[in-house]
């Protein structure tokens, strides 16, 4: 029974592989339809979040969510192939793609573990991340091939011994914009695109352990850090905090709202001789999940800014302060899980941890590259942009 909660279509099929391809890359099987054929493993598959959120920049609609899959079966599975096929809103096909074992190494290689065990779950990120501005995703198809372990695929896999299939149906989303939390020239050290640490988050034990927590609060992060035109992010000897050009950089409410947590008393880490940030000797429960001193902001629309690695005794709001936008509410610091002095920064729908991480863009900015500093009314960054507060 697929639980109530999934706010997409799931169809459960079979490809066995006895039927060989057709002449046109179709088995017998997907001749047949789907429907017509009934599941042998069990396998289930879902999304998260159930409705992606369709993220836009330039001619680009970037489309992140995870694909969790479930095997009930007493076998081992691996997964030979990905297909993805787009229609609009009436149903009409304009989009079809394909991860398979085809080259060397193939292309499906890059979704990482592709082997699920009896009783496993198996995390794929949805591979097809990046779409054409004018391509109508209101449902995106997807099938997802799977031979028993020991078994053989095509490399084109026109034949499986499994098939589960699933309907996404991605949501646009606009919200207001943000400032850009810190000033001076910022480099996006790490966003959330596809290779991204922040996107990468494995969500199979929270599914494991309730399906409803198997949400990604960092699914749209940022690692902001001050830099120089030619991209160093640090003086001297890096394993100074202080050498970092990051560190004690004032850290700026990115939209009004209201201040709900603020840490400020955490000491901050140090660096090995080997480079290494080596956490402060801390109760676990003094901070559990490595934020470090921080300030989480409730916006006027329901969102959360979340601000973390700050400076000890460096922030200057309280809970139940009201911050307009642009105010000072810290300073960089290098306190929790921090490799190096940097600002943390994601917006997600709820307040608790974890909650769902949802996209953000920003005003009023210049994207420089090189001598350009191209004004930005309202627009989305990622990793590698280099911007800088204050466009028109």
């Amino acid at each position: 029974m697929i639980s109530s909660i999934l706010a997409c279509t799931l169809i459960a099929a079979i490809f066995p592989v006895k039927f060989a391809a057709a002449a046109h890359g179709q088995s017998s099987a997907a001749q047949a339809g789907s429907s017509a054929l009934q599941p042998r493993s069990g396998i289930r598959i879902v999304s998260r979040p159930d409705r992606p959120f369709i993220e836009t920049r330039n001619s680009q609609q970037l489309i992140n969510f995870d694909l969790l899959i479930r095997n009930p079966g007493p076998k081992t599975y691996n997964l030979v192939a990905i297909k993805l096929k787009v229609f609009d809103l009436r149903g009409r096909l304009e989009l079809e793609r394909e991860l398979n074992e085809n080259g060397k190494p193939p292309a499906l290689d890059l979704v990482g573990e592709r082997l699920i065990p009896p009783g496993g779950v198996l995390d794929v990120f949805q591979p097809f991340y990046a779409v054409d501005g004018a391509v109508d995703v209101s449902r995106m198809h997807f099938d997802l091939l799977f031979m028993e372990e020991g078994h053989r695929a095509s490399p084109a896999a026109f034949a499986s011994d499994e098939m589960v299939s699933i309907d996404v149906r991605p949501r646009a989303y606009n919200p207001v914009a943000f400032l850009l939390p810190l000033h001076g020239l910022v480099l996006v050290h790490d966003g959330h695109d596809y290779y991204s640490h922040h996107r990468r988050f494995n969500l199979v034990e929270r599914y494991k352990t309730d399906p409803n927590s198997a949400v990604s609060a960092n699914l749209y992060a940022y690692d902001f850090m001050t830099a120089t035109r030619t991209g160093a992010l640090f003086q001297g000897n890096p394993n100074r905090k202080e050498s970092w050009l990051s560190y004690g950089q004032s850290i700026y409410a990115p939209l009004e709202g209201l201040v709900i947590e603020a840490v400020s008393d955490l000491p901050e880490n140090t660096y090995k001789s080997n480079g290494d940030a080596q956490s402060p000797p801390l109760e676990e429960s003094s901070d559990p999940m490595g934020f470090g001193n921080h300030v989480k902001i409730r916006h006027p629309d329901g969102r959360i800014s979340w601000l973390l690695h700050m400076q000890p005794n460096s922030v200057q709001v309280k809970v139940g302060e009201h911050v307009n936008a642009g105010q000072i509410v810290g300073k960089v610091g290098f306190s929790g899980d921090s490799l190096f002095p940097h600002l943390h920064y994601d917006v997600t729908d709820g307040a608790n941890y974890p909650s769902q991480g949802v996209p953000s863009y920003f005003k009023k900015f210049y994207r420089v590259l090189g001598d350009r500093r191209i004004p930005v009314e309202r627009g989305q960054i990622d990793t590698g942009d280099f911007v800088e507060a204050g466009g028109k």
